[in-house]
């Protein structure tokens, strides 16, 4: 249970909004008065984010900030170009009585702060109610940032267009330009798909800090975040509602009427560390990476413990840093799979130790961050598999390093990533991972069995599936219902990109 409700809340998201024509009719009937053509914009913003909290839950609180230098309209990250007269709005709107608003506070003494808190009143509610905007059709302005680029402070960081993504010596460097058109035609294919999940609880489930989540249709943007001001540093891909969703159900999220199937690479932080050593894992030692042999608690729990220690160890200068991260992480949240070790007397520094003893010979791998990030090649990995799919106008999900696509596409999927992860090893790594465990998320979710292909077949797969009806894996049914379900999406969303 959250302690302070003003804490339970999500940040502003600058770049969500809804249609000008709902903005124009909530300003004239709130009667706020300002210019109307900078208004309209931000309320856009203001109405697309109280819209989106009240279909999660009425409880949840927007954290905003009243401060107008942060709010910077030539930034690449702001794509409707709000300023500062967006806290006017805000205090105008509470005035008024449309919304509810707590000012933020800084204590200098002990350092604990937060920002302001906004939720809308009931007679805002009354309002979107009777303008019917409660089932308004969420999304991110055309012109939103997928390519952000962090500080070291984890602070969004301008850059420009011609700023590069070294690959390596004998290949030509990518532009930031390159990653964002890449990204954009993929969150085009996503916004016209429909990504669905029909059992899902209409009333959301609790998650492990008792919050409450619920699927946001229109919630499937994707970013790629940087690192540490460079693009070799993390890259990977973040967004989309499936990606916040418990683990358990994701088996059962359907792709345009499709079931489907996940696929992730087994241990691959662990593999890349080795390849960086120049061993090839699984082919020279083969056992599971996050096993502690004869430890008391399950492989399960263990497992779940080392991924984060992995995570942490190799980007820490040193073992008190790693060890003080990976404290943090266990407390924070109250994170389920963690509770065992809170609740029982287990050393955290011996685990550690018995885990550095394990994969001796990749030692120096850890508290030692050197300038190529496992994260950003496996990013890489991600992208080209991304990429692929996105050129054939077939959806894919990604959750880091394992992808969720139609049950009937597992054999092309099977065989991108083994691809993908060859090529961009090779090019990062200068040398091909050539032998990679990919294993099931979480198991068929059908009785049924794609004909055994081979792997020159299942190149063609992808091109082959859906555009052949009478193909022996489809039954004629099925398919006819995936046409019903696609044309009833696109007739919401349009047929035209929308991301430019």
């Amino acid at each position: 249970m959250v302690e302070n409700l003003l804490d339970y809340s999500v940040p502003l998201d600058i770049n969500l909004t809804i249609s000008d024509d709902l903005a124009e009719q909530v300003y004239e009937a709130t009667d706020i008065g300002g210019y109307k053509k900078s208004r309209i914009p931000q309320l856009q913003v203001l109405l697309a984010n109280i819209i989106s909290n009240h279909k999660t839950d009425a409880d949840l609180y927007i954290a905003v900030s009243q401060d107008n230098s942060a709010y910077k309209p030539k930034s690449r990250y702001n794509s409707l170009s709000i300023g500062k007269s967006f806290v006017s709005l805000l205090k105008t709107m509470s005035d008024h009585g449309w919304l509810e608003l707590h000012r933020g506070f800084l204590d200098r003494n002990t350092g604990i702060s937060r920002r302001s808190r906004i939720k809308a009143t009931q007679k805002l509610i009354t309002l979107l109610e009777k303008l019917e905007a409660l089932s308004s059709l969420l999304a991110y302005a055309p012109s939103t940032e997928c390519i952000i680029l962090r500080d070291e402070n984890k602070q969004e960081k301008e850059y420009k267009d011609t700023d590069l993504k070294q690959i390596d010596l004998d290949r030509k460097p990518i532009a930031a330009s390159d990653l964002r058109r890449n990204l954009t035609a993929y969150n085009n294919l996503l916004h016209k798909t429909a990504i669905d999940h029909p059992t899902f609880p209409d009333e959301g489930v609790v998650m492990k800090d008792d919050r409450i989540f619920k699927i946001n249709p229109s919630d499937k943007f994707v970013r790629r975040i940087y690192n540490r001001s460079s693009f070799e540093w993390n890259g990977r891909f973040y967004g989309g509602w499936w990606q916040r969703i418990p683990k358990e159900y994701r088996k059962g999220i359907k792709l345009d009427g499709w079931p489907t199937t996940e696929l992730d690479f087994s241990a691959f932080h662990m593999v890349l560390l080795y390849s960086l050593s120049g061993i090839d894992y699984w082919k020279e030692i083969g056992t599971d990476p996050y096993l502690l042999e004869d430890y008391v608690v399950s492989s399960e729990q263990i497992r779940s413990l080392l991924k984060i220690v992995v995570l942490i160890a190799v980007n820490a200068e040193s073992r008190t840093q790693a060890l003080n991260a990976i404290r943090h992480e266990i407390n924070t949240a109250n994170r389920d799979e963690f509770r065992w070790f809170r609740q029982g007397n287990y050393d955290l520094e011996h685990i550690l130790d018995l885990f550095i003893e394990k994969h001796r010979p990749i030692e120096d791998r850890f508290f030692n961050p050197d300038e190529l990030s496992v994260a950003n090649i496996d990013s890489d990995i991600a992208e080209y598999v991304i990429n692929e799919f996105t050129k054939k106008n077939m959806a894919i999900l990604s959750i880091h390093d394992s992808f969720i696509v139609p049950f009937v596409m597992e054999n092309g999927l099977r065989y991108t990533m083994q691809k993908a992860c060859e090529s961009v090893s090779e090019l990062r790594l200068g040398t091909a991972i050539k032998k990679t465990n990919i294993s099931f998320e979480f198991g068929a979710v059908k009785d049924f069995k794609i004909p055994n292909r081979t792997i020159m077949d299942a190149e063609n797969e992808l091109n082959i599936i859906m555009n052949d009806r009478n193909s022996d894996v489809f039954n004629i049914q099925d398919f006819d219902e995936h046409k019903k379900i696609v044309s009833r999406h696109l007739s919401l969303v349009g047929t035209d990109d929308q991301y430019v």
